[in-house]
């Protein structure tokens, strides 16, 4: 069994490790943050750290739990591993829904391997963990509450069980705030559905748990939160919009960037149709399996399983179609919970329906071709620089003279202030969005406004980005042009 256990790990980790081979050094956005922020602590022991290089950040008012264990790794482990460390976590959770499918399917190896298989697959684990992030961390928190509280009915309940949850409850929010979101939501919807007041307990209870395993420093991270989740109820129609195609100032009349999550008309819809299937495809297929083959959904531990996997699909659904809800994240996001208890029921179906036994391999081939898919994005985004002119530009910002820089794309900002350590004109990472709010998600002012207002001293960006405009405007600044790639300084 062990044996077994750790080829299927394997299989999660060589599935994990192949978009850095095929594209070397892929990181996800918030990976250089989060290098950033743990460093800065490891090397001045003040928590939270203070970060200025973020001039818009007010606070770093984020959940702590993640960073200040990572902290705890040794140096030279950090500085060699760090790209590695969501994978860790992911496989770590890979195996204990390797245990949990074991022990809830009464020892039912084969059905272990589907879970195994399942959860290895997933696109949205794989794409998501290509950077240091805290969401693995929280998602394994997560289902770790829940697992222990459908063990709890069948094993009987008791004060030492439940104190137990709801220390896992307070650890989720001083984790990550989308996975709180869902938590809260899980816990609202299995109280009402399921007709268990413990699971809307749950809700006040791991408020006041945070707030006494954090001394207090909970209440900051939900006033960050809630600076987050209303500056995105404001802004939720401009998510991942075009700074300057898309400003009132700069903007081309009529112009929809292909990125920007929520497009009008069908183009929208078959985005948010190709994120939802295609980053989990096994979950929905599982889950539809799940309720049109009537699995055995009378029986507690099934019934459990099935409404946590289909609420985790629900939340994602909400999100993205819910206008009140939109503030929430992209919905998408969601499917990262939902891998889990996807797995789990494949698992249910392996024992209990083997009529069904097709759904499962017909989801694991779906799985497979999705992150076919992905893979081909990630080699063919990978930008051809033979001469590393993008190296070459954050080169020429370390060695000139300490200033302000602005990024456009603004998502340049983290690896700007990691690797040149100048400042750079960005924010939104703990607590402060009304002060970035005037240059994202859309630039609200003119350039020159924003020149002097904040002392910007030098402009990175690349080729055909900028509009005419806003290059008029930007003028006499100096261009120093490092292949598609532009370097501007604004002051001498």
């Amino acid at each position: 069994m062990i044996t077994v256990s750790g080829a299927l790990v394997c299989v999660g980790l060589l599935i994990r490790l192949l978009p850095n081979w095929l594209a070397k050094g892929v990181l996800g956005v918030d990976h250089w943050y989060w290098k950033t922020y743990i460093e800065s602590y490891r090397a001045n022991k003040r928590f939270p750290p203070q970060l200025p290089q973020y001039l818009l950040d007010q606070h770093q008012w984020y959940p702590p739990v993640f960073p200040l264990i990572v902290a705890v790794l040794p140096d030279s482990f950090f500085d060699r591993f760090n790209h590695l460390i969501a994978i860790a976590i992911d496989l770590c959770r890979m195996v204990f829904v390797l245990a949990a499918s074991f022990w809830i399917t009464e020892g039912n190896a084969m059905a272990m391997v589907v879970a195994g298989l399942l959860y290895a697959t997933s696109p949205m684990l794989v794409s998501y963990n290509t950077q240091l992030n805290p969401r693995g961390l929280g998602a394994l928190l997560l289902d770790s509450a829940l697992c222990l509280s459908l063990w709890a009915e069948s094993a009987g309940g008791s004060l030492a069980i439940g104190g137990i949850i709801a220390l896992l409850a307070g650890g989720i929010l001083l984790t990550h705030k989308m996975t709180t979101q869902l938590f809260w939501f899980l816990c609202l919807s299995m109280g009402l559905i399921l007709g268990d007041w413990r699971f809307l307990l749950l809700i006040p209870l791991s408020i006041g748990v945070a707030i006494l395993l954090s001394r207090g420093f909970y209440l900051d991270v939900l006033k960050a939160h809630w600076d987050i989740v209303t500056f995105w109820n404001r802004n939720w129609r401009w998510l991942q919009a075009h700074p300057v195609k898309e400003s009132p100032i700069y903007g081309e009349p009529g112009f929809e960037t292909p990125t920007r999550f929520y497009r009008r008309g069908l183009p929208g819809i078959m985005r948010h149709l190709q994120y939802l299937v295609g980053f989990c495809p096994a979950a929905w297929i599982i889950l539809a399996g799940a309720f049109v083959g009537g699995l055995q959904l009378s029986v507690a531990s099934y019934r459990f399983v099935a409404l946590w996997g289909a609420l985790c699909l629900a939340f994602s659904l909400l999100t993205l179609s819910v206008p009140f809800m939109k503030c929430l994240g992209s919905g998408y996001f969601y499917l990262y919970n939902a891998a889990f208890p996807a797995a789990l029921m494949g698992a249910l179906i392996h024992r209990s329906l083997p009529d069904w036994e097709g759904v499962i391999w017909f989801a694991v081939v779906a799985n497979l071709l999705a992150l076919g898919l992905y893979y081909r994005t990630v080699v063919r985004s990978k930008r051809p620089q033979p001469d590393g002119s993008f190296d070459h530009a954050l080169e020429f910002l370390k060695a000139a003279p300490k200033g302000t820089v602005m990024c456009l794309p603004l998502q340049w900002s983290d690896v700007v202030a990691y690797k040149t350590e100048q400042a750079v004109l960005t924010g939104g990472h703990g607590y402060g969005f009304k002060l970035f709010e005037p240059l994202f998600p859309r630039l609200m002012m003119p350039i020159q406004e924003v020149i002097r207002k904040f002392d910007v001293r030098y402009l990175i960006t690349m080729e055909g980005y900028l509009t005419d405009r806003f290059h008029q405007e930007l003028s006499p600044a100096k261009d120093n042009q490092f292949g598609p790639y532009h370097v501007y300084i604004t002051k001498a």
